[in-house]
């Protein structure tokens, strides 16, 4: 496995923790995690880059390594699967030989499935909703639901999918397209609770969501992406955004938040994407494998 890419964040010292920071400290994660992008399975032939039969080699390899490393937990930022509701059997067998805790952001593709099966698709994730958050220490950890409005993740003939439609037909502007979502307003209240609540509690937080937001892209972001961006603007305590979806990947920089989006593990015949993720009291440190392209970050 090829480990040649390195990202270095700086972060200001939590109020709580200057009195606390000393060499030791500062040389020890408060965390570490691992992220997997777009696996995107399928038992398909090939389309272009993707190579959807190739994720079942290419996920026990990233497990392989992830399993080397003292991790909390590992994120898969959506597209577990690229289509049919019966590959999430193949794909979920791989990662229970994970030794860290494996969370999971919902994709596009993970709702390419019978209309019956759409409704079981949350629960065979292991997922008690679309959206939540986990704490661990200083930081908080908020796992938001880019599908919560959308042409697909419903029936077609639902009301939820009816009204969707008429939301995308009113938009303009270039993340208007069907394999996109939004952020509903339910849960986007739920969202501004959390953000204030880590606020008060003085944590940091990490999101992680399926779209991008920032900066605008080729197609790829939420539909809703300019509320995010200022929503999480407003809370600085909001230190990173990751995601997955534009398989390309993309980086940014926005009022002092961090925009890494993920390249997707399904691109490429033998390459791969994935990373490891360590928060320090000052900085956050990503080593990337595979594809993840050279970066050096630092504010």
């Amino acid at each position: 496995m090829q480990r040649r890419n390195f990202i270095k964040i700086t972060l200001p010292l939590l109020a709580s923790s200057r009195l606390l920071a000393s060499d030791a400290k500062l040389k020890k994660p408060e965390v570490s995690f691992g992220v997997i992008a777009d696996p995107q399975y399928a038992d398909a032939n090939t389309n272009g880059s993707r190579f959807y039969r190739n994720s079942i080699v290419k996920l026990p390899d990233a497990i392989t390594e992830l399993n080397k490393h003292a991790l909390d937990f590992t994120v898969t930022l959506g597209d577990v699967i690229d289509r049919d509701f019966k590959n999430f059997d193949t794909m979920l067998a791989i990662y229970k030989k994970a030794k860290a805790p494996q969370t999971f952001v919902l994709g596009n593709h993970d709702f390419e499935v019978a209309d019956e099966d759409k409704v079981n698709v949350v629960s065979k994730l292991g997922m008690e909703n679309g959206y939540y958050t986990k704490t661990i220490g200083d930081w908080n950890f908020i796992y938001l639901d880019g599908n919560d409005v959308s042409t697909y993740r419903y029936p077609k003939d639902s009301e939820q999918t009816k009204s969707a439609k008429e939301k995308l037909s009113s938009l303009k502007k270039p993340s208007a397209q069907s394999w996109n979502g939004s952020i509903g307003d339910e849960q986007l209240a739920w969202l501004k609770e959390q953000l204030g609540a880590a606020k008060k509690s003085n944590k940091r937080v990490i999101i992680f969501n399926h779209f991008p937001v920032f900066p605008v892209n080729n197609g790829h972001n939420l539909w809703n992406d300019d509320v995010i961006v200022e929503l999480i603007a407003a809370n600085k305590n909001v230190v990173a955004y990751m995601n997955g979806h534009n398989h390309q990947g993309n980086y940014g920089v926005h009022q002092g938040c961090h925009f890494i989006n993920l390249k997707g593990m399904v691109e490429g015949e033998s390459t791969t994407a994935f990373a490891i993720v360590k928060c320090f009291q000052d900085r956050i440190e990503i080593d990337g494998f595979g594809t993840e392209p050279d970066r050096d970050l630092a504010r």
